[in-house]
């Protein structure tokens, strides 16, 4: 089995199932989790021995998933980097603005890096208001609201979750053998990832095509045939 880590929905380029291999599983499903860290994060997953294949910041929480196995665990980690305090933000900034005549203060974002459970209720709490008000003052009662309101609120506080659990740095414990699949113009992150061995390949593709490329293919085929080879012999 593979397990793949790739948050639903989010972006256009090719997710990590574009690679066609069989018995990927997806463990990034809904309900999501809601938790702000990343160990916090892993461990509403599963954590089989099986080998983790990992979109960009979704590395960070395969590396918190992979610290959980009793054995080592081939991670594959296709242009791995961070989420920053930034891209919460931003994230955050971009759900309000769903939300038409939208007023009222945002929650401050300088609660984030020391209390991320308390700001993600404040967001819950804040989105679940502004969706709120905007269909009431389109003359929607609270038997109608109920179920969108919930939906938005869940939708857009999963995904600042998962922001927030792929943040920093990480252990520099190894955590098994690691191949990252970078795209043309992805910057190397190695030094963000945990110490050990760690095998890259550059693949001539940009970032949108990149876990589609026969050659990232070809790639994460030849590093998981030999992990299973060293991990059976």
């Amino acid at each position: 089995m593979l397990m793949i880590l790739d948050y639903p929905g989010r972006r256009p380029e090719a997710p990590v199932t574009a690679l066609g291999f069989d018995g990927m599983v997806t463990l990034l499903t809904d309900p999501l989790p809601v938790e702000g860290t990343g160990p916090a994060y892993a461990a509403r997953l599963d954590d089989s021995p099986d080998p983790i294949l990992a979109y960009c910041a979704a590395s960070a929480i395969a590396v918190h998933l992979a610290r959980r196995s009793a054995s080592p665990r081939p991670l594959v980690l296709f242009d791995p980097m961070p989420t920053t305090n930034d891209d919460v933000a931003r994230a955050y900034a971009g759900a309000v603005a769903q939300v038409p005549g939208s007023c009222g203060p945002p929650v401050p974002i300088e609660e984030l890096p020391a209390e991320p459970e308390p700001f993600l209720k404040a967001v819950h709490e804040d989105l679940t208001r502004r969706a709120e008000a905007a269909l009431r003052a389109q003359g929607l009662g609270d038997g109608v609201i109920d179920e969108p309101v919930a939906h938005f609120a869940r939708q857009h506080v999963s995904y600042l979750a998962y922001l927030l659990a792929a943040r920093g740095a990480l252990p520099k414990e190894p955590v098994g053998p690691m191949l990252q699949v970078l795209s043309r113009d992805h910057p190397d992150h190695r030094g963000w990832l945990p110490e050990g061995e760690l095998t890259t390949v550059r693949v001539d593709s940009d970032r949108a095509g990149l876990t589609a490329h026969e050659s990232a293919r070809a790639g994460v085929l030849s590093f998981l045939t030999a992990t299973t080879r060293r991990q059976h012999a």
